[in-house]
């Protein structure tokens, strides 16, 4: 064990990706020191490992030379939602203990600092991100590091659900109850098997999939995973949308479509996709897919404006928008799932509406979803 004084940050920058357990504690530390006043000082205990070694550490704070509070430190070389959650437990018996923990690793997501942060555990990563927070004695130290991780880089693992394979996997995901196997899940979503592995190995360490050990998924956290899918596939970023005019009124669009019962294929997601389900409020927009938006508003009639639009149509970049489609009152309507997604991303009020359908959702999980072997 070695005990090392704090070295400089570097003048521009993140700096070189550090590779060890000591590196990171050396970043670190060099930040908590600029946020303690003067006659503070931090330093940290470390066994000398090889990179990945995931040495345990302290960090300690003194003033004058005399320790005010120190840490036993978690280090990871990366860490994930899973990670934390299956860290818990232990986590907690050194807190019982009187231990005051941080979990520290080269760069920590915001998610994982929001898990952490209401578990009440310290973190810190080497980008700047931490929270130090004791009650005895009463210390708190804050600060905000990268948004993403500087030293990320081409070939590694999924990290998102952005893109057409992880579109398709998250909807069968949602879709699904399992238990399946990989293999099985790349068929219901109609995406390869090497795509289907790398997304359920991300999916699995944050924690939102649960596998048995070279088996099957047992287990989604599709709540977590429409949200999450939500937010990285936005309906107005992934679409190209036009905006139309139903002078009439929407009642007007929804008789129109189902008497005019276009050849082409559509489907209609948002407000009025919830309105069999979960009726929110009298919807104020829609929102429709389209192979041809332009021919489908001539078909219903519609005016193309640029502002003022009561109707928004897409042409969708991922076919999955018109999989496991309902008919309702004569109108094709997207999936619960489908309509949760792009409502939670809409504008206006339509997150409240999203939050609604998804309340609705998890109450009638039967209602809506599917077994593996349909």
């Amino acid at each position: 064990m070695t005990a090392t004084r704090i070295l400089s940050l570097p003048r521009e920058g993140y700096g070189p990706e550090p590779r060890t357990s000591a590196d990171i504690m050396m970043l670190i530390g060099a930040r908590v020191q600029l946020l303690l006043p003067s006659r503070w000082t931090v330093a940290f205990t470390t066994s000398v490992g090889a990179p990945d070694s995931g040495s345990d550490a302290t960090l300690t704070v003194a003033r004058d030379g005399e320790t005010v509070v120190s840490f036993d430190a978690e280090i990871k070389r990366s860490i994930t939602r899973g990670a934390v959650l299956s860290m818990t437990a232990r986590l907690e018996a050194m807190r019982a203990s009187d231990g005051r923990v941080l979990v520290v690793s080269r760069y920590i997501t915001p998610r994982v600092r929001e898990e952490l942060r209401q578990q009440g555990i310290s973190y810190a990563d080497a980008t700047g991100n931490l929270l130090l927070t004791t009650v005895d004695p009463l210390m708190l130290v804050s600060d905000r590091g990268a948004t993403s991780d500087p030293w990320s880089g081409p070939g590694r693992p999924t990290t998102s659900l952005k893109g057409l394979p992880a579109t398709l996997l998250a909807r069968a995901l949602i879709d699904y109850a399992p238990p399946y196997t990989v293999s099985e899940l790349a068929r219901l979503a109609k995406t390869s098997l090497g795509a289907s592995y790398r997304l359920v190995d991300y999916l699995v360490a944050e924690g939102i999939v649960s596998r048995a050990e070279r088996g099957p998924i047992t287990a989604v956290d599709w709540p977590e995973l429409l949200r999450r899918w939500s937010a990285d596939a936005r309906y107005l970023d992934t679409n190209t949308t036009r905006g139309f005019l139903e002078p009439r009124g929407l009642d007007s669009l929804t008789t129109n479509l189902a008497q005019a019962a276009p050849a082409q294929r559509y489907a209609v997601s948002g407000s009025l996709a919830a309105q069999p389900y979960a009726p929110f409020a009298e919807p104020r927009l829609a929102l429709l897919y389209a192979d041809d938006p332009v021919e489908l508003a001539a078909t219903l009639g519609l005016r193309e404006v640029e502002t003022g639009a009561n109707v928004l149509m897409a042409s969708p970049r991922s076919p999955t928008v018109f999989e496991r489609t309902t008919t309702w009152q004569g109108v094709t309507l997207v999936s619960p799932s489908q309509a949760v997604a792009d409502l939670l991303s809409g504008p206006g009020r339509n997150p409240a509406e999203g939050d609604h359908l998804l309340e609705w959702m998890e109450n009638n999980v039967d209602t809506w979803r599917l077994s593996s072997d349909r």
